[in-house]
C-alpha cells in the first residue's frame, strides 16, 4: 500500500491493495438505484477539469469518464510526490524555516486526500463498468432471442 509520505512509489497505484476503510462517496447514489449513473457522472465531472463537461462522449460513457478521472488523480499523486521531493531537496543544507514542517505536512495531507478520492473513484468506476457489462450481457440475450 502507498505510504502517505510517498516513499512507496515502486508499486504502481493500480497494483496496491485497497484499504478496507474506503468509503463510498456520499453524493453518489448506490449502484442499482435509478439515480446511480446520473449522480456518479455529476460527482465525477465535479472532480474533472471543467473542459471535460463539454465532451459529449464522456456524458454518454460514464465508465470512461471515471477511468479518465482516476488517471488524472494518479497524475496528481505523482505531482504531489514530485513537489514534496523537490521541496525536501531545497531544504538540504539550507537553514530551517519555521514553516518548513507545515509545508511538508500540507504536501502529505494533499497526497492522502488525492489517494482517498482516487480510491473512491475506483469504486465508482468498478460499479459503472459492472453496470455496463450487465447491459451488454442483457443486450446480447435480446439479440439472441433471449
Amino acid at each position: 500500500m502507498s505510504s502517505v509520505s510517498g516513499i512507496d512509489d515502486a508499486v504502481p497505484p493500480q497494483r496496491r491493495a485497497r484499504p478496507a476503510s474506503i468509503r463510498w462517496p456520499g453524493s453518489v447514489r448506490r449502484p442499482g438505484s435509478a439515480e446511480f449513473e446520473h449522480s456518479a457522472k455529476d460527482w465525477l465531472f465535479d472532480l474533472a477539469p471543467a473542459r471535460w463537461r463539454h465532451e459529449q462522449v464522456l456524458h454518454r460513457n460514464p465508465s470512461e469518464l471515471a477511468r479518465m478521472v482516476r488517471l488524472h488523480l494518479d497524475a496528481q499523486v505523482i505531482a504531489v510526490q514530485t513537489g514534496l521531493r523537490a521541496f525536501r531537496a531545497t531544504l538540504l543544507g539550507a537553514p530551517r524555516r519555521a514553516d518548513d514542517t507545515e509545508t511538508i505536512d500540507a504536501y502529505v495531507r494533499e497526497q492522502a486526500w488525492v489517494e482517498a478520492v482516487r480510491e473512491q473513484v475506483r469504486l465508482v468506476e468498478d460499479a459503472l463498468a459492472a453496470r455496463r457489462a450487465g447491459r451488454n450481457h442483457f443486450a446480447r440475450h435480446l439479440a439472441n432471442g433471449l
